[in-house]
């Protein structure tokens, strides 16, 4: 995106938001007035000022929602050197004067360290700029983390800092290390009075807490320790990053003794493993697979939080293309007052399925291609069309898709993969492509018939009706 574009896009941005005006009116008519809103974005990786236009164009998108707040869960400065603060900093400025929004309100920054903040990076920043060791640690953040908080964001740094917005308490804790956050269950002790109450408290850390949002199955959780000491404030709510794990995921709102929301990314999006075209994170493992990794650099994502009195409401947004990633999220107030409908379990029971609809076709081509790898061989794609909310009433998460071989009366599964759609991760409207998943040749049973079966698949694992393929012969 050049700037041009960025300018383009920016000045259609209040023309967009008058889209079903009376919708909103009326929602908001429900839920009262409005007590507090907030942005919600982490995981930034900042490089240069380039790469500052689309943090600024989701400034400017909270500002022309008169938030009271942003958070940013870590991360802002991707290679930790102090510089790339001051454009998070000039980035602010430019679109929040003297911390002041579109009606001259306060607005709060809400802002913390992550990892890659924090951390001392001894590696080149490109093959033909390598910074000498006096320069790297004059700018290294993490050498100086209090200096440079004060130079770029006007506040004393604090390790575990609270701050209160239009009567809302907000703890923010500094990244640490990978573990745990030191000090969290003193500091929230010392605080006690101001947290145990009905009113929900905001709580703010970069690794996502042990157990919570996206977990098992994402990368990035901490040891636990967190989630052990927000387990006795059922009226927490926190955000955390790190994971990069797409909004699109109804797994990134997670409810237990507390409740736990992944940030997103607004850099690029990391999709689980163990689909045909994805891969496990960080993992060495070298896994057959006929697809190429799928990239998700246009995947840049955050949230907007609407506290009302009954309700909590959560905008899920990405900011390529100015679309919505689903439904907003809606959590009843009190915290837990609707028993524990939003645990997964319990979201899962009343999950709608995905289905394809009628006259929907799954086709295969067969080629010579390269595997992930770079091994040539004979491979088939399976065809077949997207499943959307606007085309069957329920979006997919991903797909099964399943080989199958008759064998006298019977017919025999010899090979399921799981895959995404292309663009799984960002609105409907960008991913509207066929979606496909390869096989090998070589991986099926030599000279019989085959048929591949589809079945799209709700994040929470609940399967809709297949569709199936012509037989051919391999």
């Amino acid at each position: 995106m050049d700037r041009r574009q960025f300018l383009e896009r920016s000045a259609m941005l209040a023309g967009a938001m008058c889209l079903d005006w009376n919708g909103f009116a009326e929602s908001v008519k429900e839920m009262g007035k409005p007590k507090l809103r907030i942005g919600i974005l982490s995981d930034i990786h900042l490089t240069d000022a380039d790469s500052a236009d689309v943090l600024q164009h989701a400034f400017e998108y909270y500002r022309s929602q008169n938030v009271d707040g942003i958070i940013i869960a870590g991360d802002m400065a991707d290679w930790g050197e102090d510089f790339q603060l001051q454009y998070i900093a000039e980035a602010w400025r430019k679109v929040f004067p003297n911390d002041r929004g579109l009606k001259g309100q306060h607005v709060e920054k809400l802002f913390i360290y992550g990892n890659h903040d924090k951390l001392f990076w001894n590696r080149k920043r490109t093959k033909d700029n390598v910074p000498d060791e006096e320069y790297r640690r004059a700018q290294a953040i993490g050498l100086h983390p209090a200096e440079s908080w004060q130079r770029y964001f006007g506040e004393e740094y604090k390790p575990i800092w609270m701050k209160q917005v239009k009567g809302y308490v907000f703890i923010g804790a500094h990244y640490q290390d990978n573990s745990t956050i030191k000090g969290l269950d003193s500091f929230l002790s010392s605080v006690d009075k101001k947290l145990k109450k009905q009113k929900p408290f905001f709580y703010i850390q970069h690794m996502h807490p042990k157990g919570t949002c996206s977990a098992p199955w994402t990368w990035g959780q901490d040891n636990g320790q967190v989630t052990k000491i927000l387990s006795q404030y059922p009226n927490c709510i926190s955000f955390s990053g790190h994971s990069h794990t797409s909004l699109t995921d109804e797994r990134t709102l997670w409810q237990g003794t507390f409740t736990s929301i992944g940030t997103g990314s607004l850099k690029y999006i990391i999709p689980f493993g163990g689909r045909e075209n994805t891969v496990v994170f960080a993992s060495k493992e070298k896994l057959p697979s006929q697809m190429p990794i799928m990239q998700c650099k246009d995947g840049k994502q955050g949230q907007l939080m609407t506290v009302y009195r009954n309700y909590i409401t959560l905008e899920r947004r990405e900011f390529v293309y100015d679309q919505s990633l689903g439904d907003n999220w809606v959590i009843p107030l009190p915290l837990h007052s609707n028993g524990d409908s939003l645990s997964f379990a319990s979201r899962a029971q009343v999950a709608k399925l995905p289905n394809f609809v009628k006259d929907d076709k799954v086709s295969i081509t067969r080629a010579k291609g390269k595997d992930r790898y770079g091994v040539e061989q004979e491979q088939l794609t399976v065809h077949f069309p997207s499943v959307l909310r606007r085309r069957g009433g329920v979006r997919a998460f991903d797909y099964e898709v399943q080989a199958l071989v008759a064998v006298r009366d019977i017919e025999q599964v010899v090979c399921t993969k799981r895959v995404f759609s292309r663009g799984y991760y960002l609105g409907e409207a960008q991913d509207q492509q066929e979606v496909l998943c390869v096989f090998g040749v070589s991986e099926l049973p030599a000279k019989q018939k085959v048929r591949f079966v589809v079945r799209p698949v709700e994040c929470f694992g609940g399967k809709g009706e297949p569709i199936s393929s012509n037989w051919i012969k391999i």
